[in-house]
């Protein structure tokens, strides 16, 4: 089997084998013996990858005769018994090696039918379930759980490679995906004010979180994976799929903080990624459903909900990236509370949380300078903090992982400062121009905390960072030289120093 999967292009090149190769690892599935329903179902993942597209079109069977239909039109129609034979876990191979070979599907048409047909049977038996008269107690059922759980796992495969092919079968049960998933958040709610939050240790909670876990990953996945032109042109989609999707904020606001699904924050991240201007309007709604309940949960301390606190700043930097009005759009104490919690993650200690806050910092620094009106209104306000604090990370000897980024935003500050058009004082207490009187406000907060550099050594560094700001690597250096000499720092940034140096050179030296 594994030999087989290493010759796409023969396989490719001969129907009549591929087809046999096919049906032989069909064989296999039903094996019992351990490792081989694995393998097959794993060889049949990697031809579908490496030879979909012989699957999706009619091939020749005789020199002037072609097959009926292509070859996934019956695959899907057998699914239902293949897929009986499989446990859990191949299953999932299994619809997701179908899924590949529909992306190769070139008609829009005809790939929204396979996806309609693949997911048939799944989706009639969630109906079953889900249109019972009894349904409160079916859904309390573990197995029915697993299914669900199962399902949505299921569907997350499929939609990966298929895309904006799934949106019809979306939209169709959106309704009822999350019926489902505020069902559970219910249910949830109403045992933990009855019980306390003892409950969310409990296995039978821990499996309805996992089905509203699993509904959520799938429209993280579907927008994910989805064509932004396709989605932007689609304006029905709007009514038909974001705002269903948006009821979801009232739930998340209102939950107790213990059951606040931290992948919400992800659906919408990647939601605002790839909706544009049809959803502008809907940005406010979504950064209020979002924001004040998300900050409530890590304003608290520095390691409090660790998973909300990274999904949180991914978030903020898709809306920064995408929807920068809607964030300027928001009201003034929530824009600062905002600029807070970017402040409080790169001032945080974990590497990937520090990243996530230089980087959405940058961005928000990048988008405003993009526009002078704003950036005058912007700097007035939070130049003179956000300069502060980037020089309190760069000089307390906890932060050295940074280094590149806080120097990039240093960069950004100082042109800031320079630049001419930016008319606005950057101080209440300001006297003479932004180059002035940020220079001599460096050079006294520098020595006034590190008299161990003397004040013209200090005046001397911030000369030639300003006389840098061109040269990101200059400017680097210059701050990395100055760094060093506050003797504290040594060790760290003669680190930093070297894999500059190396850097260089591998740029200089292409292999």
């Amino acid at each position: 089997m594994y030999v087989v999967g290493q010759y796409p292009k023969f396989l490719r090149n001969n129907w009549n084998f591929l087809k046999t190769v096919i049906k032989k690892l069909f064989e296999f599935m039903r094996e019992s013996f351990p490792g081989v329903q694995e393998m097959a179902c794993n060889t049949f993942l990697t031809i579908s990858q490496k030879c979909g597209k012989a699957f999706v079109i009619r091939q020749q069977i005789q020199s002037d005769q072609l097959e009926r239909e292509p070859y996934i039109w019956e695959l899907i129609r057998n699914i239902r018994d293949q897929v009986a034979i499989l446990q859990d876990q191949y299953k999932l191979v299994y619809y997701e090696s179908l899924s590949h070979m529909i992306k190769f599907e070139e008609d829009l048409n005809i790939k929204i039918q396979l996806v309609n047909s693949l997911v048939k049977h799944l989706n009639d038996q969630l109906i079953q379930y889900t249109s019972s008269n009894n349904y409160t107690d079916l859904f309390k059922d573990e197995k029915v759980q697993q299914f669900f759980i199962q399902y949505f796992r299921i569907l997350q495969q499929i939609v990966q490679p298929t895309g904006y092919a799934f949106t019809q079968s979306l939209i169709q049960l959106l309704p009822t995906y999350n019926q489902l998933y505020l069902f559970y958040s219910q249910s949830i709610q109403q045992q933990a004010m009855g019980q306390g939050i003892i409950i969310m240790g409990w296995y039978t909670v821990k499996k309805q979180r996992a089905v509203k876990k699993e509904i959520l990953k799938l429209y993280s996945a579907y927008f994910q994976n989805n064509d932004q032109q396709l989605l932007n042109q689609n304006y029905q989609l709007k009514t038909s799929l974001v705002l269903p999707i948006c009821n979801l904020l009232e739930e998340y606001q209102q939950s107790i903080d213990e059951q606040k699904e931290p992948e919400l924050l992800l659906t919408f991240k990647y939601m605002l990624e790839k909706f544009l201007t049809p959803i502008e309007d809907l940005v406010p709604l979504i950064l209020k459903g979002l924001f004040d309940a998300t900050i409530r949960l890590i304003s608290q301390d520095f390691n409090s909900y660790p998973d909300h606190r990274i999904n949180f700043f991914e978030f903020l930097r898709s809306c920064v990236q995408y929807h920068l009005l809607g964030l300027f759009n928001m009201p003034q104490d929530q824009f600062k509370l905002m600029i807070d919690c970017i402040i409080w993650a790169f001032k945080h200690q974990v590497p990937n949380l520090q990243e996530l806050g230089l980087d959405v910092l940058y961005y928000i620094l990048q988008q405003v300078n993009s526009d002078l009106i704003v950036a005058n209104q912007f700097y007035s306000l939070y130049y003179l903090r956000l300069l502060k604090d980037i020089l309190e990370i760069l000089t307390d000897n906890l932060h050295a992982s940074g280094f590149k980024h806080q120097s990039q935003i240093l960069m950004t500050l100082f042109q800031i400062a320079s630049n001419p058009q930016i008319t606005t004082k950057l101080s209440n207490e300001q006297v003479g121009s932004n180059f002035e009187y940020i220079s001599q406000y460096l050079i006294t907060s520098l020595y006034g905390a590190f008299p161990n550099v003397t004040k013209q050594q200090t005046e001397l560094h911030i000369s030639r960072m300003f006389q840098n700001l061109n040269n990101a690597h200059n400017f680097r250096q210059e701050l990395s030289d100055y760094l060093i000499n506050l003797k504290q720092f040594q060790e760290n940034h003669d680190h930093l120093k070297q894999q500059d140096q190396q850097q260089d050179i591998q740029k200089s030296n292409p292999q």
